[in-house]
């Protein structure tokens, strides 16, 4: 599970002569980062003037390290051995106003003075007099510590940074810093996050709209129309008086079914439409399976037939469904967080007008056909699933375990049709599907949707659209959740 992380910037601020301890600092802060980092979420990063500072003109050379990096740094450590460093215009050395600028900021300041050995020749006294008049001008403040070796120092200095960095007012801190920022949002029509959500006519998705299928038809009709048969008498093997290859044909049925179509469409059909040439039944060593054999011309021209013929069932079917679903409004929101830390276990309360949801026990009575339709043809999951977009993730990425969607039972076809009523089916799995669960009070409908999980900067759909029998312009709703101990309340409008 992704962790955010509070990253600090710790200074270092030491003259020249000291070397040895800057890479002690770095080794101590990846020791804290590697063990603390994880469980507190508290990450630490080094600054110095040879790393992060760059050429630039316009100002004193101390003046823009500060403006470059300096002011920005949370906490700094400060080393003096035998040098001072060289002053700047308003402080002995750069060393000094880096300290003073931390302190006078309320900033950690962790100081360090080294008592190693040195040999007098290697002492500039004048430099090392300076050092010693700093030293005094602290010495009241309790602010500074001493040390002899370099693993006086690497102990002393880890178990500071540990000391300061655990303290329970930085724990406190942090966390006061960090929390979630929830909120509902919706999709504008070209699903985009809006503040505002878009209300919608309800359109029952599929590959193709009216107009779409419609198209499709009149481009089969014509392609069908296009292919020229014609059929070569003489042939014993192509005209069919061999028993094993009979010819190939369209059932009464299919062309009954096609022709009307074509007269509701306004396509005159030619009188070949349906001529199939020479093109006969075949066998291709599986028992009980047969294809057709014959020219390319005539082997198309079958299968765009049954193309055409399986298109208008489907056609029909989804008519026959979207016609019973009209005049429903279509809703999408979305929930953020906005805020510096991730959140879980999130409930979210959506209250509407009574008479304006439309529930599963509300849900339009569709006859078995279509029921059976939607469930197996087109699968309900996709018909109200929200998909994820590059600004929103799918509502899936916030569960922790996997959605249990009830699977539909594939009706049995008898003479007479479907012989099995699917109705109790149907209505679990659109309740699984739609993932919220719906509560009715004196005058509003309450509908309860579950996240498990929302990172922070993050936007997450809900698990399906929302139906309503009609618009609504505000819609109330709290939020809570595990990580924010207030209830989150406000009001999403609408547009149309």
């Amino acid at each position: 599970m992704a962790k955010n992380v509070t990253q600090y910037d710790l200074l270092i601020s030491c003259p020249g002569d000291v070397k040895e301890e800057i890479e002690c600092i770095k080794s101590a802060v990846e020791q804290f980062n590697s063990t603390f980092a994880d469980s507190l979420g508290i990450s630490i990063r080094t600054k110095h003037w040879s790393k992060n500072s760059y050429p630039q003109s316009g100002g004193k050379p101390q003046a823009l390290l500060n403006e470059q990096f300096v002011n920005d740094c949370d906490a700094a450590i400060a080393i003096m051995w035998t040098r001072f460093g060289t002053p700047t215009d308003e402080y002995g050395s750069g060393t000094e106003e880096e300290i003073e600028i931390m302190l006078h900021d309320g900033k950690q300041v962790f100081m360090y003075f080294c008592d190693k050995p040195l040999n007098p020749s290697q002492m500039d006294s004048e430099e090392y007099k300076r050092v010693k008049a700093f030293k005094d001008k602290y010495k009241d403040r309790g602010i500074y510590s001493t040390y002899t070796s370099i693993d006086d120092f690497k102990r002393d200095f880890f178990a500071h940074l540990s000391q300061y960095f655990l303290s329970l007012k930085t724990i406190e801190r942090i966390n006061n810093e960090r929390h979630s920022s929830l909120l509902l949002k919706g999709f504008d029509r070209e699903n985009h996050i809006s503040d505002n959500a878009v209300i919608r006519d309800f359109k029952l998705k599929s590959e193709y709209d009216e107009n779409g299928y419609i198209a499709k038809l009149r481009e089969y009709y014509s392609e069908i129309d296009s292919i020229k048969t014609a059929k070569i008498t003489g042939n014993p093997l192509l005209t069919g008086t061999l028993s094993f290859m009979p010819p190939a044909e369209i059932s009464d049925n299919i062309k009954t079914y096609i022709t009307e179509i074509a007269k509701h469409l306004n396509i005159e059909l030619n009188e070949n439409f349906f001529d199939l040439g020479n093109l006969h039944k075949s066998l291709d060593g599986l028992p009980m399976y047969s294809s057709v054999s014959g020219s390319d011309q005539e082997e198309r021209k079958y299968h765009l037939i049954y193309k055409l013929y399986d298109t208008i069932k489907d056609f029909l079917k989804w008519i026959s469904a979207d016609k019973a679903l009209t005049g429903m409004k279509s809703l999408g929101l979305i929930l953020t967080n906005a805020g510096t830390d991730y959140d879980e276990d999130v409930e979210v309360s959506l209250y509407f007008p009574e008479g304006s949801l439309v529930t599963v026990d509300t849900f339009p009575e569709l006859s078995v056909d279509d029921k059976n339709y939607l469930m197996n043809d087109r699968d309900l999951d996709e018909i109200f699933h929200i998909p994820s977009t590059a600004e929103f993730l799918d509502y899936a990425d916030s569960v922790k375990l996997p959605k249990q969607v009830s699977v539909p039972v594939k009706p049995i076809q008898g003479i007479f049709g479907s012989s099995y009523d699917d109705s109790g089916d149907f209505t679990d799995y659109l309740s699984d599907v739609w993932g919220f669960e719906t509560y009715t009070t004196d005058k509003c409908y309450v509908v309860k949707i579950h996240f498990d999980y929302i990172k922070h900067n993050t936007s997450v759909a809900f698990p399906s659209i929302i139906l309503l029998f009609k618009d609504v312009t505000d819609i109330p709703y709290t939020i809570t959740s595990k990580r924010n101990a207030e209830i989150i309340n406000g009001t999403i409008k609408t547009t149309k």
